[in-house]
């Protein structure tokens, strides 16, 4: 766990009680600082009774006396929907930081020398994040580095290791950064940009905001990768780069004249080919995508060798990232249940031939025609979920669609209906949706997924 006496004595207020507010409770009391908390969850309380852990009295609580504020990341900070307490500290000008923020104000408290060895890489973006940082410490521990991979991923940034030699890895939400103010990482990647959490953040604009706050406060020794396959984020970077000498790398499936171009199965740099896919576990454009932030990375600290490209071809996939459940001649089985948007559902549905798709949740957007062009490989959906109209009224025009609610059911009846077909097919669990009215996670979504073909 990371502590630092820079936190010493000082008066800190979390908000919320997460595994991020939880884990920043107890590095702060380690590092001496005195630590309040408040939380809307009174179970999250009574479960931390034994630790003598309570909420402040806000009608007793004098909150001038704080020095700064951490809201946990799923807590709304912005605009209306913003949380009470946060209303209250905006008005009396009581500092809000991020983990993020936290982190950095732990790592300004190193020594010099400490500083120089110490190098932080931050990835956010709306897809292929959590295997890209997956993949950069996949390959720099073959290297024989010292890494520690944190944030968005599962492990909480305080909860880690202390590195006084190495690398820091970190997955960044757009959540974490709305209340982002100092945080400043050696090297930054945005992965891609498209719709997501825009009941969060208002709008598409907004979220990306968010997202580039990583790419504002670069200094002559810091980096950037970002595609610019997106209307805004090229936007972003021919304004930057036409108003700082920001040393940013551009990566696109479109651009050839981009930095690193990329295709279904080649990666060029300069127009010179430098990766060809042979991971099966990284197939596919979306994975090439994934790829040409790792190698844009490790090109930038001259790390790009045999060693590290081995890496990056032994790699196993993320689970819940198509991952391959069954394999045979008939029949492939792929769950997919981190593909929380219908965007993110798009590279399964390129990728495999006589699907039978299960799909649905909560929708994120009522805007599903980003998926209709992709319908050509899919023999049959069943909507699982909630949001049945959504997929249903849409899907039902193109193609023989079923709404069956239940994850169990969609399972039974693509099973049955995919023997039906003499060819090879594809039983494909991918949402396009969140998971929160039915699971708890994409991660127990998809481990339902997996029993009940276990068990089926």
């Amino acid at each position: 766990m990371i502590t630092s006496s820079i936190f010493k004595n000082k008066q800190i207020l979390i908000l919320g009680l997460g595994q991020t507010g939880l884990n920043l409770y107890k590095s702060l009391q380690m590092s001496g600082a005195r630590v309040y908390v408040f939380d809307d969850n009174k179970g999250v309380l009574a479960s931390l009774k034994k630790d003598k852990v309570s909420n402040i009295d806000l009608k007793k609580f004098n909150f001038n006396t704080l020095d700064y504020c951490i809201p946990s990341p799923g807590i709304p900070t912005k605009g209306k929907i913003s949380h009470p307490i946060i209303k209250i500290l905006k008005k009396k000008n009581i500092k809000i930081l991020s983990e993020l923020d936290m982190f950095q104000l732990y790592l300004n408290s190193k020594s010099d020398k400490h500083k120089n060895n110490i190098k932080v890489i931050a990835v956010t973006g709306t897809n292929g994040k959590s295997t890209v940082v997956s993949l950069i410490n996949h390959t720099l521990k073959a290297l024989e580095f010292k890494t520690s991979l944190v944030g968005n991923i599962g492990k909480s940034i305080f909860q880690s290791h202390k590195i006084n030699k190495g690398f820091y890895i970190i997955e960044v939400s757009s959540y974490q950064l709305e209340t982002t103010k100092i945080f400043k990482p050696n090297f930054s990647i945005l992965t891609n940009l498209s719709n997501d959490h825009i009941k969060r953040h208002g709008t598409l604009k907004e979220y990306a905001k968010q997202k580039f706050k990583l790419f504002k406060s670069f200094s002559d020794n810091d980096y950037g990768i970002m595609s610019i396959d997106h209307k805004l984020t090229k936007n972003f970077v021919s304004h930057i780069k036409n108003n700082k000498s920001q040393k940013l790398i551009t990566i696109s499936s479109i651009d050839k004249k981009s930095n690193l171009y990329f295709d279904k199965n080649s990666i060029f740099k300069d127009n010179k080919l430098i990766y060809r896919s042979k991971n099966p576990y990284l197939f596919g454009l979306h994975n090439q995508e994934n790829i040409s932030n790792v190698l844009a990375l490790l090109d930038l600290i001259n790390l790009r060798n045999s060693i590290s490209i081995k890496a990056i071809n032994n790699f196993i996939g993320l689970p819940h990232r198509q991952e391959i459940i069954k394999s045979n001649k008939k029949i492939i089985i792929i769950n997919d249940s981190k593909a929380t948007n219908f965007e993110s559902t798009l590279p399964a549905l390129q990728n495999y031939k006589n699907i039978y798709w299960i799909c649905g949740g909560i929708a994120k957007t009522k805007d599903i025609s980003v998926v209709i062009p992709h319908l050509k490989n899919v023999r049959k959906v069943y909507i699982i979920g909630t949001t049945k109209n959504v997929f249903y009224d849409s899907f039902n025009e193109h193609i023989d669609t079923v709404y069956v609610k239940y994850l169990s059911k969609a399972i039974s009846e693509a099973l049955k209906d995919s023997k039906k077909n003499k060819n090879k097919v594809t039983i494909l669990f991918s949402p396009a949706a969140a998971s929160f009215d039915q699971y708890k996670n994409f991660e127990t979504r998809g481990n339902s997924f997996k029993y009940h073909i276990n068990n089926n």
